[in-house]
């Protein structure tokens, strides 16, 4: 009998156990924020990074209650920023604006990280994304994706291919556009995209990949030539200018990198509070006005679900490491 009533009674305490944990983890967590938060951003102010950190800041501090401050950890291309947030605490008081630069495209170009780019963050929200353009010098003979494929190709090692920096998303999608392509050319990388830009002007190099609001005003007097965009549809700044799908190179360029940003913490971060997160920054980005302050500074809204947010990472990650592998951009160490 009395083993009886011990059975009974474990029974009965495996089945009210979990029910209040669950009950005490959602408590734990009921009142947060219940303090300021720190979003870093990897990258110095004044940049389009910095002011969509600030402008975000500024609107989830008013959903979530508390003061978000921004912090500015800078250095090797994102990966200090990176580095504080893996190592923060996963309590939802340490958040990182990170994308596809700095949690993809670092892991696949980057010789060592000091921290897993996988396990080591969640992501939780998106906020923008952006399109880059192929442009190439107003004296260039190419007027098409296409011949300028063909002019690229038949002059193998003798054709210059500039970047705002060595591992930039304007670096990744160049160099694969001509390995797609199979042509020879030799990237110069400088700091940052306006040095490149002049020299791209000048003709000293065959073309360059960058982002709308960078490019556009040059398209637009007649400086440079804007041959595609990688992008599903055409865009607003640039109405004039091709999808690769269009120019009829879809069947070759097979994957389109399109930068984008978002909300990452770390990882362990309870599901409560990341949800709480999702909900102020989408709340943000579905915000008319929100919206109208990101296409100013040529981006592209991005709201989404928090699975929308993991899965768009969880994707590119898998899609882009091989192919960055491919390239053999990772140094050795």
């Amino acid at each position: 009998m009395l083993r009886s009533l011990s059975t009974r009674f474990a029974r009965a305490l495996a089945r009210v156990v979990p029910a209040a944990l669950v009950c005490v983890s959602a408590t734990a967590y009921a009142d947060y924020p219940d303090r300021p938060v720190t979003l870093v951003v990897p990258f110095p102010t004044g940049g389009n990074s910095d002011i969509v950190g600030r402008q975000i800041a500024e609107k989830i501090s008013t959903k979530l209650g508390q003061p978000v401050i921004v912090e500015n950890r800078t250095g090797a291309g994102g990966m200090v920023g990176n580095q504080a947030v893996a190592r923060a605490k996963p309590d939802g008081y340490t958040m990182l604006l990170g994308g596809m630069s700095t949690q993809v495209l670092l892991a696949g170009t980057a010789p060592e990280l000091p921290y897993d780019p996988v396990n080591s963050f969640s992501s939780v929200a998106l906020i923008s994304k952006v399109p880059l353009v192929l442009v190439v010098p107003a004296t260039s003979p190419a007027t098409d994706l296409k011949s300028f494929a063909e002019y690229l190709k038949k002059s193998p090692g003798k054709y210059n291919f500039s970047s705002a920096g060595t591992g930039t998303s304007g670096h990744i999608t160049s160099q694969y556009f001509a390995n797609a392509i199979g042509a020879d050319v030799v990237h110069v990388p400088y700091r940052g995209s306006s040095p490149a830009l002049v020299d791209l002007v000048e003709g000293r190099n065959a073309y360059l990949v960058d982002t709308p609001p960078v490019v556009k005003e040059l398209v637009k007097g007649g400086k440079i030539r804007a041959l595609a965009v990688f992008s599903e549809n055409r865009l607003e700044e640039l109405p004039d200018v091709p999808t690769v799908a269009e120019a009829g190179m879809a069947d070759v360029v097979k994957h389109m990198l399109q930068p984008w940003q978002g909300i990452f913490v770390p990882a362990g971060t309870p599901p409560e509070v990341e949800a709480k997160i999702h909900d102020a920054v989408n709340s943000a980005v579905t915000d008319p006005e929100f919206q109208a302050k990101l296409r100013q500074l040529g981006l592209i809204p991005m709201p989404g679900t928090l699975a929308d947010a993991k899965q768009l990472f969880e994707v590119d990650y898998a899609n882009w490491l091989p192919i960055l592998d491919n390239m053999g951009l990772k140094p050795k160490s």
